[in-house]
């Protein structure tokens, strides 16, 4: 074989190879970027497309599913959704919602590698929050908390007594909820854009790229710690007595008792004073 028809075969052989790539690339390219947009759209119709049906079903794609976030929420709190009223529950509703349709602004491909039947896309991703913006819920709320220990004590000392345990945290948590997403809303509301750099994993499958992984590195957590913050919040109820999961029911009855015990010593005191002022004024 001549050396001419040999550089004309590693020609043709070198066309064909680059021909390949440019053609994996442009499909990676394209599978990327309609999986981000339909993300950016929050369609998640869309996105399993271009992506695999594990994928669509992993623990990743189900943060951005509104109702998997009020279950974590609700999970959290060792509460039933049916257990708190309407408008609880419709704080936490709005504020998964808004999370998820906050979560992707804006996107850029960084770097593209392709290594056979496998690929690695680098992306830019600007999210329309800062995760670490509810950070400090907690601590906000906890004065609030307090407060409202302080104005509705004697009503949830009455609602326990009268009709259990349980409808107390009810009326706990149905007023708690509205008070702590109100916070979470705010921060979410007034927080500035967020990047961060995710990788998206490919695989070619019958000649077709599909999105198989997505790992976000960043160090906010994600989504869903977010909504467990706001539930940790409403849930610290180590600082408020009636609310606390470690007190018993005794303990409630005997604070309930203490409370009836306090009110007539006030009274009998109260008399006492009328009494001597009486006595006094008539010296």
């Amino acid at each position: 074989m001549s050396k001419r028809l040999i550089t004309v075969l590693l020609t043709v052989l070198a066309v064909m190879m680059l021909t390949g790539c440019n053609t994996d690339k442009k499909a990676v390219t394209e599978t990327t970027e309609g999986f981000l947009n339909a993300m950016v759209n929050n369609d998640m119709e869309a996105a399993a497309q271009y992506a695999s049906e594990d994928f669509m079903k992993s623990d990743t794609m189900k943060l951005m599913d509104p109702d998997y976030l009020a279950d974590a929420f609700y999970a959290s709190m060792g509460v039933e959704k049916d257990d708190i009223d309407e408008n609880a529950q419709k704080a936490v509703d709005e504020y998964v919602h808004n999370v998820v349709n906050k979560a992707y602004k804006s996107y850029e491909i960084v770097d593209t590698n392709i290594q056979d039947e496998t690929a690695s896309v680098t992306v830019q991703i600007t999210l329309g929050y800062d995760p670490d913006a509810s950070s400090g819920v907690s601590d906000e709320t906890l004065e609030l908390i307090r407060e409202y220990q302080s104005d509705h004590y004697d009503e949830l000392i009455e609602i326990y007594k009268e009709d259990g345990e349980k409808a107390m945290y009810n009326k706990i948590y149905s007023d708690l909820i509205p008070i702590v997403i109100g916070k979470m809303q705010e921060a979410l509301e007034n927080s500035a854009t967020s990047e961060e750099k995710t990788i998206l994993t490919l695989q070619k499958t019958d000649k077709k790229w599909l999105i198989t992984n997505l790992e976000e590195k960043r160090p906010a957590a994600n989504t869903a710690v977010t909504a467990e913050e706001a539930a940790a919040a409403v849930s610290t109820s180590d600082e408020t007595e009636y609310a606390s999961e470690e007190m018993t029911s005794d303990e409630y009855a005997a604070e309930s008792a203490t409370s009836d015990e306090y009110a007539s010593e006030s009274a009998s005191t109260g008399d006492t004073a009328e009494t001597a002022a009486e006595e006094e004024t008539s010296h």
